[in-house]
């Protein structure tokens, strides 16, 4: 097995400061499907850069079976310099640029040159590595199946999300194909894809990291591209994917304290979060308005009227 390093030019602005994007791939001596890893479209979510390097540190010590895996570890180097969602200042997110415009906006431009880039390797699979909030847990966004172009695409996503051994959400972000997720633009164009959202963003969250490095390796596992997968420490994959919801919004504002934890399994109606005015008063009592199990919570206690303060993944 080799593993090598290299870089993409992504900005084309010679004359000032020239972005690159890292790339890294390790080949087997043998040939076999070809995987590949994003990490940080979004500049504020460094956990899957750590998941990539975790999965490459296993390669080093324990080889390819067969294949190969590409990684592009750090694409939005400029929000993850400013320690931001997005590219620059004007609040353009490279994770709705795609497939993106050779002659469109920065963001566009990136989008545009990194999806040709992917597409060109003729990959069996891309996981785009993403993180959620702070106190979260693994889950594993999957587009609709109306999304697909065939519905064996569709079961043969399907079949690889399960080996990951995470818990299965289907998507409910934006589907345009002038504004789309990287996953979206490459299911569009015939190529599985899916998001792992691996635990909280700004710091790396060791534990979210481990997990969604298991996952990776599971998958390149069923895929017969290593030796064994690692035993699942989350909720098991479910058959069906669950429905994500960030309902019900809150509508008021004040204080937010907790009644549930990420992960925990809940049922209809169950009190999800109370909202306390500054005197200790009740503003406001968020509740489930299904079973399913929570994503992940709020990372501020001040909340206002019309936002999200519980990510679940609901039963249908």
């Amino acid at each position: 097995m080799r593993i090598n390093r290299r870089t993409i030019a992504i900005t084309g602005l010679r004359d000032i400061i020239e972005r690159r994007i890292p790339v890294l791939v390790a080949s087997s001596h043998q040939s076999g499907p070809v995987v590949c890893l994003t990490a940080c479209l979004h500049g504020d979510e460094v956990g899957g850069t750590a998941i990539v390097h975790d999965v490459f540190a296993h390669l080093r010590q324990h080889g390819l079976r067969r294949g190969t895996v590409y990684a592009y570890p750090l694409v939005n180097s400029m929000g993850f310099e400013n320690a931001s969602r997005y590219i620059t200042s004007d609040g353009e997110d490279l994770n709705r640029c795609f497939p993106g415009d050779a002659r469109g906006s920065l963001g566009h431009r990136i989008a545009r040159r990194l999806f040709d880039t992917i597409v060109q390797a003729s990959p069996d699979l891309v996981i785009d590595l993403h993180n959620d909030w702070i106190r979260s847990v693994p889950y594993l966004l999957l587009d609709p199946p109306g999304e697909y172009r065939n519905k064996a695409l569709y079961r043969r996503v399907l079949e690889l999300a399960r080996g990951t051994g995470v818990l299965l959400v289907e998507d409910s972000d934006v589907f345009d194909r002038h504004c789309n997720t990287l996953a979206g633009a490459l299911i569009a164009e015939g190529v599985a894809a899916f998001t792992l959202e691996a635990g909280g963003s700004f710091a790396v969250v060791e534990e979210g990291v481990a997990e969604g490095a298991r996952a990776v390796l599971s998958t390149l596992a069923m895929l017969g591209m290593i030796e064994g997968g690692l035993p699942a420490v989350a909720p098991p994959a479910n058959d069906t994917p669950l429905r994500y919801t960030d309902q019900p919004l809150c509508t008021t504002s004040g204080l937010a304290r907790f009644a549930v934890s990420p992960g925990e399994e809940i049922a209809a109606g169950q009190l999800l979060a109370t909202v306390y005015s500054a005197f200790g008063s009740t503003e406001e009592q968020i509740r489930a308005s299904g079973p399913g199990f929570v994503l992940g919570v709020e990372d501020h206690a001040r909340v206002l009227p019309g936002r999200a303060v519980v990510a679940i993944a609901e039963h249908a």
